[in-house]
């Protein structure tokens, strides 16, 4: 016996001779001899990555680990976990099934885990490589594991891939396998699925997985731990026992709390762990808790004394106001809180965490109110402190907790918001400034006065409770009573002049500066004579002595300077509506209001003194003609001027320069000084009291001095740009129009009107100037925002060299130094005590990248070969070493030609990015077992998880000509034959007996002998379709395929399951001692350990809310899911009726994973099932999914994870770089509670990273919202979160789990406020003082929306969204809080972006009034003749005629206004661009940018911002906001011409076709070159929705498409019919009248119960402003008039015309007729409707149809009317009509919004109306109201059926004319889709009859439309060319003249 006889194995491996030889190593080394060779390219590694000390065995991260293998039991009972322990069911619960513990049937038993408290891996396993001997290197270790009987596959194909054994067979033997394609088909009973592993669907389950619950290793040595499991354990137990938690809520959270330590203890020691974990939570310097506890003053926490109301008073008495104010400091503080929490035994340590999280575990909703969780955490803290609860005896029954605490509290939040209507909830009629909601329920317990408002019913305070006896009594409080609101969130835009007054102050007050200074002609008339060319009034070259009216200037810019006060005035004053004032926080806000009256007195009052003082004296003023154009001759000087007049001229000039530095400097101030901060109290002890609590929502992370530098160099850059710009081009250039406008006079005698006189012509030029100057103003705003896009984007491009992740970096060298990099960087080498060369571990990872590639058929046999380190012998000593492939210095050698991947495909992206990321600076990582654990979180509703094969293979309805496996194969060509050829060898491994090595052979052998034609026909099943047999191996291949390159569920857990395999990797990479240890690749115990380590360190959790009532499909995909990844866990809503009739369901969550035991019934069984309070989706949805199921979450960290996203095998072995980014791999080295502690630094609460978007190039609509989503998330994102500005946006973030869970989680979940809800919990992040971060080197994929109406779905939700975002209070802290920078970047990136919009559509609306207003002055005066430059100064002499009016200025300004508009449009393709440039060369930027511009993006472009500010302007007005489901499937479907013009005449058809009017009146009045684009942005907003629709100009289908639009025309009217253009005018006008209440036995409307519009909200937007507009259309029509009214007055006995009344007339008399014909037909259908019907069946569709006919006859015989009377003169016609349309409008607008009641919630009284059959609708009383309320409506629907009519067949009749182009659908479809024309996009397939039916049908209909076609051109045509003498009878023209 030797002396390691009995000694174990890894205690003397490593004793050899450290010296020995390479021939004396042991033969099980997995990497061989040629593992420790000296290094033989030296040149490719820097030595420093690799030459460490070997001798170094100490790790300071590794703690001695060790772990039970059968669980968490212990000698004195049943473990907590254990299936036999005690289940206690409490009064409420009901009888709930036991729970059964997941032991594994011991599955650990035979497994010695390296993390055994014996040994540890990294200390006690052999250390040198002396102790090793083997002649090959596995390099394929990893692989021969898949292939262990037992061990399942964990690629994305599961089971069903060719065996690993087929694989490393070809790379090995260097043979590229060609499929003899000869493989007979065989049935499902001779398929290996169904004889080996059962039937569809199902896989092996069998003891090869390990036990899934944790076993906590680094939480086992008894000798570190401060608590051992089962104290722990006992802690839960006791907490439950006091306190009546749920049982399943205790094991739930005990397993939490025990993987939270072990994953802290895994880097640090045990003792360390738990305290750094009680700091997080409870008592450190950042823990929410503490920031509470000092916030609410419970220090002074005395009931006797608090029953003191009055606060004075308690402040004595507290000795708050004593003679030492030290002691309340929070110095003071931090010092007895430091000394209490240290104080803490471990113990008590313990179960503070544990009663923590037991309340946050069973909180359900209240888990979004952080400091109620606080209170409540301090109460029951009391209670269990006291000796009341430690003498209780009988435990408390489960569930108390629940009933007494959690459902009162989520009842009044549920009432909140929702009303019982028979028996079921509905959404209360509320608006969010009426809702109590989450923040609102948050802020109350803020502060002592907050908590000093909890009452109960008889209106006793909850404070005043002793401590000890509170949390009994929290079951009596009356929370009605106690809550209020705290911030009011009214629908208003006034949110825009509180939260943002900055920027209208910077923007407004230095636009008024810019103007004053440049028209100077204001107040110096004689400002020509400066000029020295100018001889007007003196020689040329003479400037003659002037007067000086420098006083004049300097107080009118000074005046202007009062904008700025003024404008916080208002926003001052609109703060006191959305804050409620009280006596604690009024103070500051009134004493800002008086500054703010102060500041703007002292800026507008000496204006009035100085303006009157301010001519020169020395001059005499007496011959100064003010109304002359220009002064002829200059002013005589004085020779003695009045010495007094003198003197004060010189006071007043004083007086204004001081004025204008006064003004410069407040205008400053009030720029700089956040309006919160003003008056802000300065006391150094504890004050709660102001406007906002700083504690919560103004902790902002600070910035480094880099950072902030940054921040103001870029903000310095943009403003100093666009100051200098604005000033030249917006500015200077706006002095001519502005002078002649503002110079010009018409002579009144010349125009007239006849109610209204000379007035309106005599200022018509006012009225002009005023609109020039507004738009001016918005352009003026656009300016910045450009100069941001520019200015952001090359500062993000300059980071983006900083960091190393451009390709335009010359010294990156990205693929040669990629090795030493993977070996640096990505391996943990630092920490290995054995040093293996650098290629050896780096050909581990690389190899495993590769062929995961190959996997997923990105890559080629042929390809992987190349890729691949290979083993090749040595020519010197024959010894076998690795050769790394030639790849990684081809691609910087030019010499190089050979292909290692296919050119611009996935693989190559993937290869690329992963090699230019580990060029930029990325974290160290740390040992794989030290690494923390984390959470992949991922909601899901009902987004398609797996494609099923008739989604794939099918056209998905009549209107598709391409399936989506065609399409799919069209797209990814290359990876459809890669993953045919994988098929075949699996069909061939099938019929050879499952796939052995002999006859893989033997197939390979008769590869060569089959003829070519022969296999071509063999092989045409599989390219086809990708199968031949129909056995479910190969269809679910197909399906996997088609799912991985779709957005499917499938293809994100697939790919985020690799995290497992990268930590798998990583583990066995970097510990070759314990392969050895466990026999080497490919044993059974190694993949044990292995999978361990996995389930250990990654936990994987979907939130599918809908799980239980999924459909079959589903069902089986979900099924799928689960077998394929065991490890998967899956939470869900689980709802048990009411066992009492009436009452409410309970609902409860649950957990599963693949491991779950089925039930007899088949459904698993979960392992927790905790009861809620109650429905938990009370929001919108997602938020309330993530809530409920958080609880299931593990670990230090989540990553929020979408359901259409993607991840990649090397971007997972990242993962530990970027966990390194929350900077906890470093623990303390002392307490934190320790005085010698150094201070925290601020917790990382936010990880972002880069998406990539794998939906780009899949046509033009994917590839737009792709790059958008690409700029924002790298270029926006980069410099951001560099200058302290990022937010969150949900995936794929990483967060810290405590840091965010003690903060009111991941997410916000009011309904319709918190629509966009991640980006709220950035903003509380932020607020609260955690710092966000964003990473370039790591990505994930992400879908985006790829066909157009899903794509403008999704910015409809954005834009309601932010409308939301608007009015939350979290903007509110934002805008008035930050400092001037950081606010800057807030605003621009995020509300400015969406305010830029509305600035853009508002430029847009008020060019077109300038135009018109332009137009109108040209056609109306008279114009100068000539060519008159106003550049000259003498022009005014060649102005002829006298009087004339000079348009050119105008024109001028028209021009360079157009390009103004352009370039801010054009501007948002920039960042792509340049993002392209930096990240993939000059060639790919210009490639797409060129592909995007030939497929008319700048159209779409166009599109999407009226959507944007369409969604945002109608929710501000309406709200309403909601989830829109946007179906992220492929576009190639063709929708119906209806379809399309119900979806978007509301937000952009129609609004088109006003604007479209206007520019025909300016292009026939006064036509200018430059307006050509917007006849192009214009005609976009009519033409895009279809002009990006598929197949849109096919001719047959677009003649059926007119008739399917004439009859949606006429549905519905004679019974209900959503597909009807009335059910589109109903639901258009439903968001103003609102649904009635839902009747018993009613069916619920598809739209759901809207609430009706609530006036003030819409009465500035919907009902003034149509007002406004109509009046401005009428004003320019009357202008129009003007002259010729006093020509005309003269043949007319000097009686005026009058065109107001002309114009009304027009624009009402329709409306009466219509009033007149709908109440006649009302009649005719009441009579003959009820007999008719019954042998007309559509006799209500004839009636409406007769009526809507003659209104659209009316409209036409009105528009002839019109043109008789305007002399068939065409332009003031197009006026006319535009002034009937806008003043309609403004009727119609006041019509609905003020006398229209609710709707039905069917189409009850349209159908009635139509049909005469009142009787059977239920109407009751409501019967005679609502025929009149009917009539009404079909008045108003009359003149839309009609505007519907006309615009519909406008829009077809353009459309028509692409139809006769050649081969316009492949082009078409061409550039939709980019796709070359091929078979895929094919014509679809008909019958015989149905291609006779079509025929038909287009023959017939084709007819009709050619007919309208040419009636609508003869209508327009006919009478200007014969222009037909037609006179009125003369009293009929008289009184349409308004001669009365």
């Amino acid at each position: 016996n030797g002396q390691y006889d009995n000694v174990p194995p890894t205690q003397y491996l490593g004793n050899g001779n450290n010296n020995a030889s390479h021939g004396q190593h042991g033969n099980n080394d997995p990497y061989g001899e040629s593992a420790y060779d000296d290094y033989d390219r030296p040149e490719s590694f820097d030595v420093s990555y690799y030459t460490r000390d070997a001798e170094d065995n100490d790790n300071i991260y590794m703690a001695n680990t060790g772990g039970h293998a059968g669980g968490a039991g212990h000698d004195d009972g049943p473990s907590l976990l254990s299936p036999d322990g005690p289940m206690p069911q409490g009064p409420m619960m009901g009888d709930l099934p036991p729970r059964r513990r997941r032991n594994g049937r011991n599955r650990d038993s035979d497994v010695e885990s390296v993390s055994d408290g014996v040994y540890s891996v990294r200390s006690s396993l052999v250390r040198t490589p002396a102790s090793h001997a083997s002649n090959d290197i596995d390099i394929f270790g990893a692989y021969r594991s898949n292939a262990a009987p037992g061990t399942a596959e964990d690629g994305r194909y599961a089971s069903y891939a060719p065996s690993t054994e087929s694989l490393i067979h070809m790379l090995e033997n260097k043979k590229s396998y060609r499929p003899t394609g000869s493989v007979t088909s065989f049935s499902r009973s001779a398929s290996w699925v169904s004889n080996g592993n059962g039937g569809l669907l199902e896989f092996q389950n069998g003891d090869a997985f390990l036990n899934a619950d944790a076993p906590y290793p680094a939480w086992s040595d008894p000798n570190q731990i401060p608590l051992s499991k089962e104290e722990i354990e006992d802690i839960f137990r006791e907490l439950t026992t006091k306190l009546g938690f749920q049982q399943d809520n205790m094991r739930n959270m005990y397993d939490a709390m025990m993987t939270m330590l072990d994953s802290r203890a895994s880097r640090m020691s045990p003792t360390m762990a738990l305290l750094m974990l009680h700091a997080d939570y409870i008592g450190g310097d950042h823990a929410n808790y503490r920031r509470w506890f000092f916030s609410a003053q419970l220090d002074h926490d005395t009931p006797p004394v608090r029953e003191h109301i009055d606060p004075k008073q308690q402040h004595e008495l507290l000795g708050e106001e004593s003679a030492d104010p030290r002691k309340d400091t929070p110095a003071a503080f931090v010092e007895k809180w430091r000394a209490q929490m240290n104080a803490l035994s471990q113990y008590e340590r313990a179960r503070q965490v544990a009663l923590w999280m037991l309340i946050w575990g069973e909180a359900g909703n209240l888990r979004y109110t952080a400091e109620l969780l606080c209170f409540l955490f301090k109460v029951a803290e009391d209670y269990v402190k006291s000796p009341m609860a430690q003498q209780r005896v009988e435990p408390a029954p489960e569930g108390e907790y629940l009933c007494n605490v959690v459902c009162p509290l989520y009842n009044f939040l549920r009432d909140e918001g929702y009303e019982v209507v028979n028996g079921k909830y509905l959404k209360r009629e509320r608006d969010h400034a009426k809702t109590i909601g989450y923040d609102d329920i948050n802020e109350l317990f803020w502060t002592p006065e907050g908590l000093r408002t909890i009452k109960f019913e008889d209106k006793t305070l909850f404070m005043d409770v002793a401590p000890h006896e509170r949390w009994e009594r929290l079951k009596d409080v009356s929370w009605t009573k106690s809550f209020a609101k705290t911030y009011k969130e009214r629908r208003t835009m006034w949110h825009f002049m509180t939260n943002f007054s900055r920027v209208w102050v910077m923007h407004v007050t230095v636009y008024w500066y810019y103007i004053i200074y440049v028209a100077n002609f204001i107040y110096d008339p004689f400002f020509e004579m400066h000029d020295v060319q100018s001889t007007v009034g003196k020689d040329k070259g003479v400037i003659p002595d002037l007067p000086n009216q420098d006083v004049k200037r300097y107080t009118l810019m000074a005046a202007g300077g009062a904008l700025a006060p003024f404008i916080c005035l208002v926003g001052a004053i609109a703060e006191m509506f959305f804050v409620p004032v009280n006596k604690h926080n009024q103070r500051a806000l009134w004493l800002r209001l008086l500054l703010f009256v102060v500041i703007l007195a002292a800026d507008i009052a000496p204006t009035f003194w100085v303006w009157t003082k301010g001519d020169d004296p020395n001059y005499d003023w007496s011959g100064v003609d003010y109304s002359a154009v220009y002064q002829k001759e200059a002013p005589a000087k004085l020779d003695s001027p009045s010495s007094s007049d003198v003197s004060v001229w010189k006071a007043a000039h004083a007086v204004a320069i001081v004025q204008f530095i006064y003004s410069v400097l407040f205008t400053i101030f009030l720029t700089l000084m956040p309006p919160s901060l003003i008056f802000k109290p300065r006391k150094k002890n504890r004050n709660s009291r102001g406007l906002i609590n700083r504690t919560f929502a103004g902790n902002f992370p600070p910035l480094k001095i880099a950072a902030r530098s940054i921040s103001l160099s870029l903000w310095g850059a943009i403003f100093l740009c666009k100051y200098v710009e604005s000033y030249f081009f917006l500015a200077l250039s706006f002095k001519d129009p502005f002078r002649w406008l503002y110079q010009f006079h018409q002579d009144g005698s010349l125009c007239s009107e006849r109610f209204i006189g000379s007035k309106l012509c005599e200022n018509q030029n006012y009225i002009t100037l005023a609109f020039m100057l507004l738009l001016d103003l918005v352009l003026f705003f656009l300016d910045t925002y450009l100069w941001y896009v520019v200015w952001n984007t090359i500062f993000s491009v300059a980071r983006s060299f900083y960091l190393g992740i451009s390709i335009w970096t010359p010294w990156r060298n990205v693929f040669s130094r990629l090795p030493k990099r993977i070996y640096a960087k990505i391996l943990a080498t630092a920490d290995m005590e054995v040093k293996y060369k650098p290629k050896v571990l780096c050909s581990q990872i690389w190899n495993a990248v590769v062929i995961s590639m190959y996997r997923e058929h990105l890559l080629s046999v042929d390809h992987v070969q190349k890729l691949l380190y290979q083993q090749v012998t040595s020519d010197d000593d024959g010894k076998r070493t690795l050769k790394p492939p030639a790849f990684f210095v081809s691609q910087d050698d030019a010499a190089f030609n050979q292909e290692f991947y296919p050119s611009h495909s996935e693989a190559e992206r993937r290869i690329s990015f992963f090699a230019q990321s580990l060029s930029s600076v990325l974290p160290e990582p740390v040992p794989v077992e030290n690494m923390p654990t984390f959470t992949v979180f991922t909601p899901h509703y009902s987004e398609k998880i797996l494609m099923s094969l008739r989604e794939i293979i099918r056209e998905s309805d009549q209107y598709t000509r391409v399936t989506v496996l065609e399409y799919l194969k069209a797209l990814h060509a290359d990876e459809w034959d890669n993953f045919v050829k994988d098929t075949k060898i699996l069909a061939e491994e099938n019929s050879s007996n499952f796939g052995q090595a002999s006859a893989y052979g033997q197939a390979l052998a008769q590869d060569a002998d089959k003829s070519e034609s022969k296999m071509k026909t063999d092989d045409l099943p599989f390219y086809t379709i990708g199968f031949k047999s129909a056995a479910p191996e190969f269809t679910l291949r197909t399906r996997i395929w088609a799912s991985l390159r779709s957005q499917t569920l499938y293809r994100t857990i697939s790919g985020f399951m690799n995290y497992a395999k990268a930590i798998k990797l990583l583990y066995r990479v970097e510990n070759p001692e314990m392969v050895h240890l466990f026999g080497g690749n490919g044993s059974e115990r190694l993949e044990q350990e292995l999978e361990r380590m996995a389930r250990r360190k990654f936990k994987f959790v979907v939130a599918m809310q809908r799980f239980l009532k999924f459909n079959k499909d589903e069902r089986e995909a979900s099924d799928f899911l689960l077998r394929t990844y065991p490890d998967l866990q899956i939470a869900y809503l689980e709802e048990v009726p009411s066992a009492e009739e009436g009452g409410l369901p309970r609902i409860y969550s649950c957990l599963i994973d693949g491991h779950s035991e089925i039930g007899p019934d088949g459904r698993r069984k979960p392992y927790y099932r905790i009861q809620l309070p109650g429905n938990p989706i009370l929001g919108d949805g997602k938020s309330d999914n993530q809530n409920h199921s958080i609880v299931f979450t593990r670990g230090e960290y989540l990553q929020l994870i979408d359901a259409n996203q993607d991840n990649y095998l090397e971007e997972c072995v990242k993962i530990r770089n970027i966990l390194g980014e929350f900077e906890e791999y470093n623990p303390p080295t002392v307490s934190p509670y320790s005085p010698a502690a150094e201070p925290q630094p601020t917790p990382v609460a936010i990880v972002g990273a880069r998406e990539f978007i794998f939906s780009e190039n899949v046509g033009i609509l994917g590839d737009v919202a792709a790059g958008k989503e690409a700029t924002f998330g790298t270029l926006t994102q980069r410099i951001m979160a560099e200058i302290g500005a990022r937010l969150h946006y949900g995936h794929p973030d990483f967060v810290n789990f405590i840091f965010m869970t003690t903060r009111g989680g991941i997410s916000k979940a009011q309904k319709g406020l918190h629509l966009n809800e991640d980006i709220y919990a950035g903003m509380n992040s932020f607020t609260r003082g955690g710092r966000i971060k964003h990473t370039e080197y790591f990505q994930c994929g992400k879908g985006r929306d790829l066909g157009f109406c899903s794509t403008l779905n999704f910015i409809t939700k954005i834009g309601t969204g932010m409308g939301e975002q608007m009015l939350s209070r979290e903007y509110y802290w934002l805008g008035t809080q930050l400092p001037l920078d950081r606010f800057l970047t807030f605003y621009f990136a995020h509300p400015g972006f969406h305010i830029n919009n509305i600035m853009i559509m508002m430029s847009v609306q008020l060019f077109m009034i300038c135009i018109m207003f332009i137009a109108a002055m040209n056609i109306t005066v008279v114009t100068c003749e000539g060519d008159v430059d106003m550049e000259n100064p003498n022009y005014a002499q060649y102005l002829t005629p006298d009087g004339c009016f000079l348009i050119k200025p105008l024109g001028d300004w028209i021009n360079r206004t157009t390009l103004a508009i352009l370039l801010v449009l054009l501007i948002a393709f920039l960042p792509l661009f340049l993002q392209m440039l930096t990240e993939q060369g000059f060639a790919r930027a210009i490639s797409r940018l060129g592909k995007q511009f030939l497929s008319l993006s700048p159209l779409y472009e166009v599109q999407v911002t009226q959507v944007y500010f369409n969604s945002l302007m109608t929710n501000m007005a309406y709200g309403g906001a909601r989830y829109i489901g946007t179906g992220r499937g492929f576009a190639t479907s063709r929708l119906s011409f209806s379809t399309l013009f119900s979806r978007f005449s509301d937000s952009s058809i129609y609004f088109g076709i006003r604007l479209m009017t206007l520019l025909t009146f300016f292009s026939a009045a006064y036509w200018k070159w430059p307006v050509l684009y917007f006849w192009i942005s214009i005609a976009a907003m009519l033409i895009t929705p279809f002009l990006y629709n598929p197949h849109q100009f096919v001719m047959t289908d677009f003649i059926l498409d007119y008739r399917d639009w004439l009859r949606w025309l006429g549905a519905g009217n004679s019974s209900a019919n959503t597909n009807s253009w009335i059910s589109h005018c109903r639901l258009t006008r439903i968001r103003i009248t609102g649904y009635k209440r839902k009747r018993l036995g009613e069916r619920t409307p598809t739209t759901g119960f809207i609430s009706r519009a609530h006036k003030a909200n819409i009465f500035f937007t919907e009902i003034l402003l149509p007002i406004f507009m109509a009046l401005v259309m009428l004003v320019s029509y009357m202008f129009i008039h003007s002259v010729s009214n006093v020509t005309e007055a003269n043949g007319n006995d000097s009686n005026l015309n009058s065109t107001l009344v002309r114009a009304i007339i027009i624009s009402v008399a329709p409306i009466v007729v219509n009033l007149a014909i709908t109440i006649a037909f009302f009649f005719v259908s009441i009579g003959l409707g009820p007999c008719c019907s019954m042998c007309m069946p559509q006799f209500g569709k004839v009636i409406a149809g007769i009526v809507h006919g003659i209104a659209v006859i009316i409209y036409i015989g009105l528009f002839f009317l019109l043109w008789i009377l305007e002399d068939w003169s065409l332009t003031p016609t197009i006026m006319g009509m535009v002034c009937q349309v806008f003043v309609q409008r403004a009727i119609f607008a006041v019509l609905q919004h003020l006398l229209l009641t609710r709707e039905f919630g069917e189409d009850e009284t349209n159908v009635a109306w139509w049909t005469g059959r009142w009787y059977g609708k239920g109407m009751g009383g409501w019967a005679f109201t609502l025929t009149m309320r009917e009539w009404l409506c079909k008045t108003i629907e009359c003149s839309v059926f009609a505007a519907d009519v006309l615009t519909g067949h406008l829009i077809l009749f353009f459309l028509s004319l692409f139809t006769i182009v050649p081969w316009i659908d492949k082009w078409h479809s061409a550039m939709l889709f980019w796709l070359r024309p091929s078979r895929q996009i094919r014509p679809p397939i008909y019958s015989l009859k149905q291609r006779k039916q079509r025929r038909r049908s287009a023959i017939l209909y084709g007819i009709l439309f050619i007919l309208m076609f040419v009636i609508f051109l003869a209508i327009i045509i006919a009478p200007q060319v014969a222009k037909p003498s037609i006179s009125l009878p003369s009293q009929l023209e008289k009184y349409l003249n308004g001669r009365f």
